[in-house]
């Protein structure tokens, strides 16, 4: 099985080193015009959901509506003359030692160049945070990894990452004040032309009688290679899984439980294996699911989430049952459980009730429409953290993040 590193390779473009020559020595019209444009360079960590999440689609928009021209890259240019115009860069989940080694001479190449450094990071990358079922943990297990991300946070001007908890725990684990809260926003591109409140009705008719009820997450949230126990993500509610396959139509994207293996195998519970970015949103839509769930166990790494399974499902009209915990504090309480027993009482009542459930698909809707990365404060998040110091007065969007 193919298992994800979060570090990209240290390797120099050979290109880099005469760019600037190439544009200087045959200017056009497009890159006269676009002279003028602050420009921007990202250091992804990845090209999965969280590099889309955090670098390329706010990218994206960025150069689609002039506000910047922005790249993002994996490999370590050195050439100075590479930076010339550049006016941030972004370090996504940075950890190795040779990222550390090239972000201390990125440093000093900003004292000529006058850009500001960003880390950013979704996630906990302190070892004592990572749970020990998260089979990725291997990745951040040692204290080389743990001090590289604190020395290489602190070499930055600023940290950017995803809610209030996550921003509170590296501030203690770190040091730094300079951090600031940018939320996860859904591309109306991506997922949000999706929504059909016509079909989610009709589905609901269709399955009232034994409701489609959806979980999608990596194998990281289950304990496979039993290194806790048993206890982890999912543990909490599997039994109330167990006793109700001929309620509720489970069905599992990405990974399942291994307790739940013998109910896949026999058809009980339905798997369909992990999709690419591309496929994700399309698919999960014409899964024709009632409801959406999402447990977590209550710790520090959990607490560190961002929401975005409840925004992504917000997005199509579905209702998703949340653990409650900080991690999902702002959403509706009806939609939030503690137990399994609690989560089986919650998902009666929410789809028990034809005209409340139907009534819960626009409001759902407006929660995930006003999440969607392309409205001007959501993407103005972004461009503001890019163009602006920490704690500028100029950062009107952001201070609804950061108060």
């Amino acid at each position: 099985m193919y298992i994800p590193t979060p570090f990209s390779q240290p390797i120099v473009s050979p290109q880099g080193a005469f760019l600037q020559q190439a544009v200087q020595q045959q200017p056009a019209t497009p890159v006269q015009q676009e002279a003028g444009l602050p420009r921007f360079l990202n250091y992804a960590g990845d090209y999965s959901g969280c590099g889309a999440y955090r670098l390329l689609w706010p990218e994206y928009l960025i150069n689609m509506i002039g506000a910047g021209m922005s790249s993002t890259i994996t490999s370590m240019i050195v050439d100075p003359r590479w930076y010339s115009g550049v006016k941030a860069i972004k370090f996504q989940r940075q950890a190795s030692p040779e990222q550390k080694e090239f972000m201390k001479y990125v440093r000093q190449i900003s004292k000529e160049h006058n850009f500001k450094m960003i880390y950013e990071v979704d996630d906990v990358v302190f070892r004592e945070d990572i749970p020990d079922y998260n089979r990725f943990k291997f990745a951040f297990d040692s204290d080389e990894i743990r001090n590289n991300c604190i020395d290489m946070i602190n070499i930055c001007d600023e940290v950017t990452l995803t809610c209030d908890y996550i921003r509170n725990l590296y501030k203690e684990k770190t040091g730094k004040k300079e951090i600031t809260v940018i939320p996860n926003f859904v591309p109306y591109f991506w997922m949000g032309h999706l929504y059909n409140p016509n079909k989610v009705k009709d589905q609901y008719l269709k399955n009232k009688r034994k409701p489609r009820v959806l979980y999608t997450g990596s194998g990281a949230h289950y304990d496979v290679d039993n290194k806790n126990g048993g206890i982890d993500d999912f543990s909490h509610v599997i039994d109330m899984v167990r006793r109700t396959v001929d309620k509720y139509q489970w069905i599992f994207v990405g990974s399942y439980p291994p307790k739940l293996a013998d109910l896949v195998l026999r058809g009980k519970v339905e798997y369909h294996p992990w999709k690419s970015l591309q496929e994700y949103p399309s698919f999960i839509n014409d899964l024709n699911a009632q409801a959406m769930i999402a447990p977590l166990f209550d710790n520090s790494f959990n607490r560190s989430k961002s929401d975005i399974k409840y925004i992504e499902a917000c997005t199509l009209g579905l209702p998703c049952l949340l653990q409650d915990m900080e991690t999902y504090k702002d959403a509706p309480e009806f939609l939030k459980f503690k137990t399994g027993d609690d989560l089986e009482a919650k998902l009666d009542r929410v789809l028990g009730d034809r005209k409340a459930y139907n009534n819960n698909i626009a409001m759902l809707r407006e929660i995930g429409e006003s999440r969607f990365l392309e409205r001007p404060e959501n993407i103005g998040c972004h461009i503001e953290a890019l163009t602006t110091p920490y704690g500028s007065p100029d950062r009107k969007y952001l201070k609804k993040w950061n108060p």
